[in-house]
């Protein structure tokens, strides 16, 4: 009781700065409805859930584009209320955007630097710099996006990660009122380039996400069609062509608008929340279910039934407020929970957490965020938010180019483990692939006309920095081909989730095999993959237990679900061997490593903020739980295998494992960079343990 009594006084206090008042004469352009922040109260509480109990609500990521449309509507309203009074000013536009978004981020940014150097190892800890940076300048998004390759940092370990939605509505609130301002100017409609603009980002969209994931999450060409969404509906209302005359068809109409619309846009957003999960190929068509939801839901008048009895209610309009400082509080706590205990806590803890996170959010946005919002001297204010900004800057910028300050915590075996984390490709190594592109295979060699090739996934490519050396001993030229996030070498096999093949499998895993097998030159072929995973669609351990959940393997010419994900695989894998071996290939198939079902940062022999309790002792996988885990998965390939002598077969567990348990470090190197891939010192060496039987 106590606790919705304050958030109805945070509601009560809001609501009277809230409220604007058009010239004389004229219609409200600019009102406070409050059943915006009761959208906006719908939106975090979904973020929130995902980022605390992704099982819970899967979908719960739609949140932050329920938070865009909201962001574009209220921009382009307070936009053309002023073009309309004739007041339009960029330079109070933007103190404006100051004023609102700088308060809660500013002190948000200087917790966690704070709290990070006590907490964090130093590679962490310079990341979190280079994100303070970034998100000072609202480019977040843009080096988010630059950090997508498979072998870097897990999420839960980022604890600024979230701030990629505020970089693309900082870019936005940059150059949509330039745009209107020009359009004006050119006595261009404001409307048609509102359409326009949306029309393209949301073509751009539908193209770049099957085929490139990321580009389309970060990139704000592929995003800022949601924005835009928010504004056509701002533009529309300006132009009154929602406004409807009094005769009788119109008011049933009005009454159909204002009732069912609502109903059917939260029914979208609720279902898309429930429904949806991470492996949608995502923004993409999907994106459009709760962008339309969110649309038919500002559309409706606040005084639609659902509009004013459910989204208007206090609690929903209370935490609605609290939306923005919440949003930038709950994500760095969950993560550092994540960082310090070694893995994520367990659901009482997270809800303590998250608790917490309404705490900070309700004190952040009552004596910091109003308070410099509002009053007197906002000039004043506005200058000092700026420079508290610039200072903010300059922190992230020194602990980037220290290194994140390793000396804080001087221990050369730290700062040898840590070395051990840092994955990349050979840089004395050379491309010698014609007409490779980004979208096709991965193709490296140590040189041209390689003899020896690796084929298969990203655990191919640890494995092939460890066979480097050791090839170039003998004088042969060794190449990596395919090497595929998340893509066995199978010949025209698909992994296909709701969003389709957004891995591109048939491109980056069948079209490195078929140039391995009209290559003469190349003499001898290694396959490996991370099986159990491919056949059982199915991460290991916590570590992973949300991932993989809706992946189908096909093969092309077939349906998706016409074969079990095994069978696909088993078969996939015979007409590969059956083809490198017509070829005249010398196949070797290389079992692959255990997988840990942990994260190897439990393994380290200091942290400077930790729970002793979750790190591992010893850093290994009891060998038990590994055969469990491959058991049918190891069965069926070796029946597959069996059935084709002239295949050879290593067993790279054989290196790692010995009678009780599969291990991830050992004499304090660190032979894992995560849980499932190796190091560069692991794959040196497996191969060294293993490398008669090549």
């Amino acid at each position: 009781m106590i606790k919705i009594n304050i958030l109805v006084l945070l509601s009560r206090f809001s609501t009277g700065r809230a409220n604007s008042t058009s010239p004389s004469g004229r219609v409200p352009l600019y009102s406070y409805r409050p059943d915006i922040d009761g959208l906006r109260a719908l939106a975090i509480i979904a973020v929130v859930c995902f980022h605390a109990f992704p099982s819970h609500l899967s979908g719960g990521f739609v949140g932050v584009d329920v938070f865009f449309v909201i962001s574009g509507f209220l921009i382009t309203q307070i936009l053309n209320q002023q073009r309309q009074q004739d007041n339009f000013s960029l330079s109070a536009f933007y103190s404006g955007r100051i004023r609102r978004l700088f308060p809660a981020l500013i002190i948000v940014l200087s917790a966690c630097c704070t709290f990070g150097w006590v907490a964090l190892l130093a590679d962490e800890y310079k990341h979190l710099g280079k994100l303070t940076l970034a998100s000072t300048v609202f480019v977040s998004n843009f080096v988010l996006w630059g950090e997508t390759g498979y072998f870097d940092y897990a999420a839960d370990a980022k604890p600024l990660l979230h701030l990629w939605s505020l970089g693309i509505e900082g870019q936005f609130y940059l150059l949509w009122p330039a745009v209107l301002w020009m359009a004006s100017r050119a006595r261009f409609s404001a409307l048609g380039l509102c359409c326009g603009l949306m029309l393209v980002s949301l073509a751009l969209n539908l193209v770049i996400a099957p085929q490139s994931p990321a580009h389309a999450f970060y990139s704000p060409v592929t995003r800022m069609w949601e924005l835009l969404s928010g504004g056509l509906i701002a533009q529309l209302q300006q132009c009154k062509l929602n406004q409807f005359d009094s005769n009788a068809s119109v008011s049933r109409l009005s009454a159909f608008k204002n009732n069912a619309l609502p109903t059917i846009g939260l029914v979208l957003i609720v279902a898309s929340a429930v429904m949806f999960d991470k492996d949608l190929s995502f923004p993409g068509i999907w994106a459009v279910v709760p962008v339309a939801g969110t649309i038919l839901i500002i559309m409706a008048d606040e005084q639609a039934w659902l509009n004013r009895r459910i989204l208007s209610r206090p609690v929903l309009v209370s935490i609605g407020l609290i939306s923005f400082p919440l949003y930038l509080w709950h994500w760095p706590i969950l993560s550092f929970a994540k960082i310090i205990s070694g893995t994520r806590p367990p659901w009482e803890t997270q809800a303590a957490l998250v608790t917490v996170a309404f705490g900070l959010a309700v004190i952040t946005y009552r004596w910091v965020e109003q308070p410099l919002r509002y009053g007197k001297n906002l000039r004043q204010k506005t200058h000092w938010l700026f420079v508290g900004m610039i200072a903010l800057a300059i922190t992230g910028s020194v602990i980037f180019l220290q290194d994140g300050f390793a000396r804080r915590h001087q221990n050369q075996l730290v700062e040898t483990q840590l070395a051990d984390l840092k994955f990349d490709l050979p840089d004395t190594q050379h491309w010698y692939c014609a007409n490779a592109t980004p979208e096709g295979p991965r193709c490296h060699a140590t040189g041209p006309n390689p003899s020896v090739v690796v084929i298969g996934d990203s655990h191919a490519l640890t494995i092939y920095t460890g066979l480097i050396n050791r090839f170039k001993s003998k004088g042969e030229v060794v190449g990596l081909y395919g090497a595929s996030d998340g893509c066995p070498p199978l010949l025209d096999v698909v992994i296909q989730d709701l969003g389709g093949d957004s891995r591109n499998c048939l491109i980056k895993g069948s079209q490195a095999i078929r140039r391995v097998i009209s290559d003469p030159g190349i003499k001898q072929v290694i396959l490996m993959s991370r099986g159990p995973m491919y056949t059982t669609a199915k991460g290991y351990g916590e570590v992973e237990s949300e991932q993989f959940g809706s992946w189908v393997l096909h093969f092309k010419d077939e349906s998706r679900g016409t074969r079990t994900n095994q069978e696909v695989f088993a078969l996939g894998l015979a007409r590969t061997l059956d083809a490198l071996l017509s070829a005249g290939k010398k196949v070797t198939f290389l079992h692959d490593v255990p997988e840990l079902g942990f994260d190897i940062r439990n393994c380290f022999s200091f942290r400077p903020l930790a729970s002793s309790s979750r790190l591992m002792d010893p850093c290994a996988v009891s060998k038990s739980a590994f055969e469990e885990r491959t058991q049918a998965y190891r069965l069926m390939v070796n029946q597959i295998l069996a059935e084709r002598p002239a295949v050879k077969v290593i067993d790279a567990a054989e290196a790692l494992c010995d009678e009780t348990w599969c291990y991830g470090s050992k004499d304090g190197v660190l032979l894992y960079i995560d849980d499932d891939h190796l190091s560069h010192r692991g794959a040196d060496y497996v191969v060294k343990q293993l490398w008669d039987k090549f």
